[in-house]
C-alpha cells in the first residue's frame, strides 16, 4: 500500500503522466545509469501552442481531453523505455535514453508529426514547440538539464513557434559555449569540428566573430533571414493596403469596419486563406478571426525575435 501510494504521488491526475516530482526522481537515476555506461541522454521539453484558445473556446473538458491526447500520442511513438511528464499545464517534458544525438532529431520530427496529426483530427489548432538538449555526459543536478531543455523550446517560442530546436553537450563543460549550425539550427559545443547532425561547416558562434567559419556561418544565416524577413514584409504591406482601402469608407462611431472581403484579403496575406470556408458551419462565429489573429501573433513573435 506505501509503495503504491508513492507511486500515485508521482503521477499527473489529468493526463497518468509522470508527474514534475516524478521526472526529476526519474531523470535523477536515468542520469546516474548513463554515466555508469556511458551512454547518451536527451531531455526535451514540449510546449503547447495556442493551448488557451482550447479551452476558451470549448471548454475545460475538450482542454483535458486536448492533454490525454498528447501523452497517449506520445507513449505510442515513443519507445517504452522512454518517459513522458506533465510539468504544469500545457508543458510536458520527456527522457530519451540511450538515443544516439544524430537520431535525436528524426525522433522529434516524427513525434511531432504523430501530435500535429492526433490535433487535426479533433480539430484543435494546437501546434508544439519542442526544445531537447542531448547531454553526452549527463550534468549531476537533473533541475540544470530541465533548465537547458527549457531555455531552448522558450527559444522556439520567441522565434514563432511550432518547430524543433535540438542541442548537444558532449561534456559538462560544454554548457558554456554553444555555436549554432546556420543548415540544419541545432546547437552543440564551440570545441566541435562540425555539426554532428548534418556535418555542416558552416556555424553560427557570435562569441568569436574573426573565426573563418563564423563568418561563413553568419553569412549563411542572413541569407536565411533575408528571405523569411522579405516575406514578412510583404505580408505586412498587403495588411496596410486592406486596412487603407477600408479606412477610406466612412467609420462607424469611430471604429474602423472590415468586410468578409477585407477579412480575406489578410487570411490569404498571412498564411490562412482557408479559414472562412473550413469554418463556415462552425458554432462559433469568432473561429475565423482567431485563425487570422493566430498567423498574424506568429508573425509578430517572429519580426519581435529576428528584429532584435
Amino acid at each position: 500500500m506505501y509503495r503504491r501510494a508513492k507511486a500515485q504521488t508521482r503521477l499527473d491526475p489529468v493526463t497518468g503522466a509522470l508527474n514534475r516530482g516524478g521526472f526529476i526522481e526519474v531523470l535523477e537515476n536515468e542520469s546516474k545509469r548513463a554515466r555508469r555506461y556511458l551512454h547518451p541522454l536527451t531531455v526535451a521539453y514540449v510546449d503547447l501552442d495556442d493551448f488557451k484558445l482550447v479551452n476558451d473556446l470549448l471548454g475545460h473538458e475538450a482542454g483535458n481531453s486536448c492533454l490525454q491526447a498528447v501523452v497517449r500520442t506520445t507513449q505510442d511513438t515513443l519507445r517504452e523505455v522512454d518517459f513522458v511528464a506533465r510539468i504544469g499545464g500545457d508543458e510536458f517534458a520527456l527522457l530519451l535514453s540511450e538515443t544516439k544525438a544524430e537520431d535525436v532529431r528524426g525522433v522529434f520530427d516524427k513525434l511531432r508529426t504523430a501530435l500535429l496529426e492526433a490535433m487535426q483530427a479533433k480539430n484543435w489548432r494546437v501546434t508544439f514547440s519542442i526544445g531537447a538538449v542531448t547531454f553526452g555526459e549527463p550534468l549531476g543536478d537533473p533541475i540544470e538539464m530541465m533548465a537547458k531543455a527549457d531555455e531552448l523550446m522558450y527559444s522556439v517560442k520567441l522565434s514563432g513557434k511550432n518547430h524543433i530546436e535540438h542541442s548537444i553537450l558532449n561534456s559538462a563543460n560544454d554548457i558554456g559555449r554553444l555555436v549554432r549550425c546556420s543548415k540544419c539550427r541545432t546547437s552543440f559545443a564551440a570545441s566541435s569540428d562540425g555539426c554532428p547532425v548534418c556535418g555542416s561547416t558552416a556555424l553560427l558562434d557570435l562569441h568569436a566573430a574573426d573565426e573563418a567559419r563564423t563568418q561563413r556561418g553568419v553569412r549563411a544565416y542572413i541569407g536565411n533571414l533575408e528571405g523569411e524577413l522579405t516575406a514578412a514584409l510583404r505580408i505586412t504591406e498587403t495588411i496596410l493596403d486592406v486596412l487603407i482601402e477600408a479606412g477610406n469608407s466612412e467609420l462607424d462611431d469611430g471604429v474602423l469596419q472590415l468586410s468578409k472581403e477585407h477579412v480575406q484579403k489578410i487570411a490569404a496575406a498571412v498564411g490562412a486563406p482557408q479559414a472562412f470556408e473550413q469554418h463556415g458551419s462552425t458554432e462559433d462565429p469568432r473561429a475565423p478571426q482567431l485563425t487570422v489573429k493566430h498567423k498574424i501573433a506568429e508573425l509578430k513573435a517572429f519580426a519581435a525575435t529576428e528584429g532584435r
